[in-house]
Protein backbone atom coordinates (compact mmCIF):
# COMPACT_ATOMS: atom_id res chain seq x y z
CA UNK A 1 0.00 0.00 0.00
CA UNK A 2 1.27 3.49 -0.74
CA UNK A 3 1.92 6.26 1.77
CA UNK A 4 -0.62 8.36 -0.09
CA UNK A 5 -3.42 5.79 0.07
CA UNK A 6 -2.77 5.22 3.76
CA UNK A 7 -2.67 9.01 4.33
CA UNK A 8 0.55 8.43 6.23
CA UNK A 9 1.54 12.10 6.46
CA UNK A 10 -1.83 13.00 7.95
CA UNK A 11 -1.60 10.11 10.44
CA UNK A 12 1.87 11.21 11.55
CA UNK A 13 0.67 14.79 11.99
CA UNK A 14 -2.38 13.71 13.95
CA UNK A 15 -0.43 11.41 16.27
CA UNK A 16 2.20 14.12 16.85
CA UNK A 17 -0.52 16.69 17.51
CA UNK A 18 -2.27 14.59 20.14
CA UNK A 19 0.98 13.54 21.83
CA UNK A 20 2.19 17.15 21.98
CA UNK A 21 -1.18 18.42 23.18
CA UNK A 22 -1.30 15.85 25.99
CA UNK A 23 2.31 16.51 26.98
CA UNK A 24 1.83 20.30 26.90
CA UNK A 25 -1.30 20.08 29.07
CA UNK A 26 0.41 17.86 31.63
CA UNK A 27 3.61 19.91 31.68
CA UNK A 28 1.76 23.20 32.00
CA UNK A 29 -0.23 21.80 34.93
CA UNK A 30 2.83 20.31 36.62
CA UNK A 31 5.64 22.77 35.82
CA UNK A 32 4.09 25.75 33.98
CA UNK A 33 6.21 24.97 30.90
CA UNK A 34 5.63 23.65 27.36
CA UNK A 35 7.25 20.78 25.48
CA UNK A 36 9.05 23.26 23.22
CA UNK A 37 10.55 24.99 26.24
CA UNK A 38 11.51 21.64 27.76
CA UNK A 39 13.31 20.80 24.52
CA UNK A 40 15.46 23.90 24.95
CA UNK A 41 16.13 23.18 28.63
CA UNK A 42 17.07 19.59 27.79
CA UNK A 43 19.64 20.65 25.19
CA UNK A 44 21.15 23.10 27.66
CA UNK A 45 21.14 20.56 30.51
CA UNK A 46 22.78 17.85 28.41
CA UNK A 47 25.57 19.97 26.96
CA UNK A 48 28.45 22.14 27.95
CA UNK A 49 29.17 25.61 26.60
CA UNK A 50 25.79 25.53 24.85
CA UNK A 51 24.93 28.53 22.67
CA UNK A 52 21.63 29.52 21.08
CA UNK A 53 22.99 28.23 17.78
CA UNK A 54 23.68 24.83 19.37
CA UNK A 55 20.09 24.73 20.62
CA UNK A 56 18.71 25.69 17.20
CA UNK A 57 20.72 22.98 15.45
CA UNK A 58 19.85 20.31 18.02
CA UNK A 59 16.12 21.03 17.79
CA UNK A 60 15.96 21.81 14.06
CA UNK A 61 14.67 25.33 14.72
CA UNK A 62 15.48 28.75 13.32
CA UNK A 63 17.78 30.79 15.54
CA UNK A 64 15.13 33.52 15.74
CA UNK A 65 12.67 31.06 17.30
CA UNK A 66 15.31 30.00 19.81
CA UNK A 67 16.10 33.63 20.63
CA UNK A 68 12.46 34.22 21.55
CA UNK A 69 12.33 31.05 23.66
CA UNK A 70 15.57 31.88 25.47
CA UNK A 71 14.19 35.33 26.22
CA UNK A 72 11.08 33.74 27.76
CA UNK A 73 13.11 31.20 29.71
CA UNK A 74 15.43 33.87 31.09
CA UNK A 75 12.35 35.90 32.03
CA UNK A 76 11.08 32.85 33.91
CA UNK A 77 14.48 32.63 35.68
CA UNK A 78 15.09 29.14 34.28
CA UNK A 79 18.09 30.02 32.10
CA UNK A 80 20.93 32.52 32.34
CA UNK A 81 23.27 33.78 29.63
CA UNK A 82 26.92 34.04 30.55
CA UNK A 83 29.91 35.29 28.62
CA UNK A 84 31.91 32.42 27.13
CA UNK A 85 35.40 32.03 28.54
CA UNK A 86 36.57 30.68 25.17
CA UNK A 87 34.94 33.14 22.77
CA UNK A 88 34.33 36.76 23.77
CA UNK A 89 31.55 37.03 21.17
CA UNK A 90 29.58 34.01 22.42
CA UNK A 91 27.02 33.77 25.20
CA UNK A 92 26.76 30.44 26.98
CA UNK A 93 23.39 29.22 28.22
CA UNK A 94 23.08 27.60 31.62
CA UNK A 95 20.20 26.35 33.72
CA UNK A 96 19.48 28.13 36.97
CA UNK A 97 18.57 26.23 40.12
CA UNK A 98 14.93 26.80 39.15
CA UNK A 99 15.65 25.40 35.68
CA UNK A 100 17.21 22.27 37.18
CA UNK A 101 14.19 21.93 39.47
CA UNK A 102 11.84 22.09 36.45
CA UNK A 103 13.85 19.32 34.78
CA UNK A 104 13.12 17.14 37.82
CA UNK A 105 9.46 18.18 37.93
CA UNK A 106 8.78 17.09 34.35
CA UNK A 107 9.84 13.48 34.86
CA UNK A 108 6.47 12.18 36.12
CA UNK A 109 4.40 13.65 33.25
CA UNK A 110 6.80 12.22 30.65
CA UNK A 111 6.83 8.88 32.48
CA UNK A 112 3.02 8.77 32.19
CA UNK A 113 3.16 9.56 28.48
CA UNK A 114 5.76 6.87 27.88
CA UNK A 115 3.70 4.38 29.89
CA UNK A 116 0.68 5.19 27.72
CA UNK A 117 2.72 4.53 24.58
CA UNK A 118 3.91 1.25 26.08
CA UNK A 119 0.32 0.14 26.75
CA UNK A 120 -0.69 0.45 23.09
CA UNK A 121 2.53 -0.74 21.40
CA UNK A 122 4.62 -3.84 21.99
CA UNK A 123 8.35 -3.59 22.64
CA UNK A 124 9.00 -4.72 19.07
CA UNK A 125 6.57 -2.12 17.68
CA UNK A 126 8.25 0.59 19.76
CA UNK A 127 11.67 -0.41 18.42
CA UNK A 128 10.36 -0.45 14.87
CA UNK A 129 8.57 2.88 15.26
CA UNK A 130 11.73 4.48 16.64
CA UNK A 131 13.69 3.17 13.64
CA UNK A 132 11.04 4.37 11.16
CA UNK A 133 10.86 7.82 12.70
CA UNK A 134 14.65 8.11 12.61
CA UNK A 135 14.65 7.14 8.92
CA UNK A 136 11.99 9.73 8.13
CA UNK A 137 13.80 12.40 10.11
CA UNK A 138 17.07 11.68 8.30
CA UNK A 139 15.33 11.66 4.91
CA UNK A 140 13.80 15.12 5.39
CA UNK A 141 16.60 16.93 7.29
Amino acid sequence: MSASKLRLYWRLQLAAHYLKKRADNELLAEAKITTAQIGVLTVIANGSDVTQKNVAVALGLNESAVTAMIKRLTGMSLVVRRQSERDARAKILQLTDAGRHVMQTIRPPFAEINERIETVLTDQEIDSLADYLTKLTDAFK
